[in-house]
């Protein structure tokens, strides 16, 4: 009896070998990338020396995604403001002050004759957003594109061209003049739904197509996190014909 009780008490506290397995797995993410061209296919140098009042002259910013992601894109125009004296459409001298030397405006054609409106931006755009000049300086206008734009996509120029002011000879003869254009991009998603989308706080109604004040929204989610945003919109340093990291030069052709 003593035996056998201390077999079992052995028995209770030997150590029993259990069956066992292991699995793993390894998930490869790929990180995205927000990364935008500007170009302006139609614009030529040569075609801004020695302008005259009134004169239009081709410009037409677009911006591609030449990225990853899905992308909200936003434009920003510098035009430069002198205080100069204008004429009227009758050649009455007006009142000297600060005005811009450029208006930008769309073409359409009426027959074989182009037509250029003032103001005028072509489909997709708006304007989000003004600063006057408050002397000589640059007059500041970004513009919003509604709708995000995917990988290999472009937006439709902001506008086509623009138009010299028109003004009392005289006063900026054989000056140079600026006219900086930049873009920015923020990535765009959207939520589980497929439709409404929220960034920082702004909700998306329709992320196919945002509103003025949607635009606006996101382009102050843009800059908030942007420290270096004045820098980025100044137009002093080496303004250059594109972005010297893409992959498009400024007429849009591959690097």
């Amino acid at each position: 009896m003593t035996a056998c009780a201390l077999t079992g008490a052995m028995a209770v506290g030997g150590t029993f070998a259990y069956l066992t397995d292991s699995e793993g797995s390894v998930n490869t993410f790929t990180i995205g990338k927000v990364q935008i061209d500007l170009e302006e296919p139609n614009w030529h140098p040569e075609d801004t020396e020695d302008i005259i009042p009134n004169e239009v002259i081709k410009k037409d910013p677009k911006v591609e995604n030449t990225g990853t992601n899905l992308a909200y894109v936003f434009a920003e125009v510098k035009i430069p403001a002198r205080n100069i004296v204008l004429a009227g459409a009758d050649g009455t001298r007006k009142e000297e002050g600060v005005h811009d030397l450029f208006t930008y405006g769309t073409v359409t054609m009426d027959g074989d004759r182009e037509v250029y409106t003032p103001g005028g931006l072509n489909e997709g755009w708006s304007l989000i957003q003004s600063r006057a000049a408050s002397g000589e300086g640059y007059s500041t206008y970004i513009f919003g594109h509604h709708r995000p734009i995917g990988k290999g996509e472009s937006t439709l120029t902001v506008f086509d061209r623009v138009k010299f002011a028109n003004l009392v000879e005289g006063q900026l003869d054989s000056q140079d003049v600026d006219i900086p254009v930049k873009a920015y991009a923020i990535q765009a998603g959207t939520s589980a739904d497929g439709v409404t989308s929220t960034i920082d706080g702004v909700t998306i109604a329709d992320a196919s197509s945002l509103t003025r004040e949607e635009l606006l929204g996101v382009y102050t989610v843009f800059a908030s996190q942007n420290t270096t945003l004045e820098d980025l919109t100044s137009v002093s340093g080496a303004l250059k014909d594109a972005d010297e990291n893409g992959a498009k030069d400024l007429s849009g052709a591959d690097r």
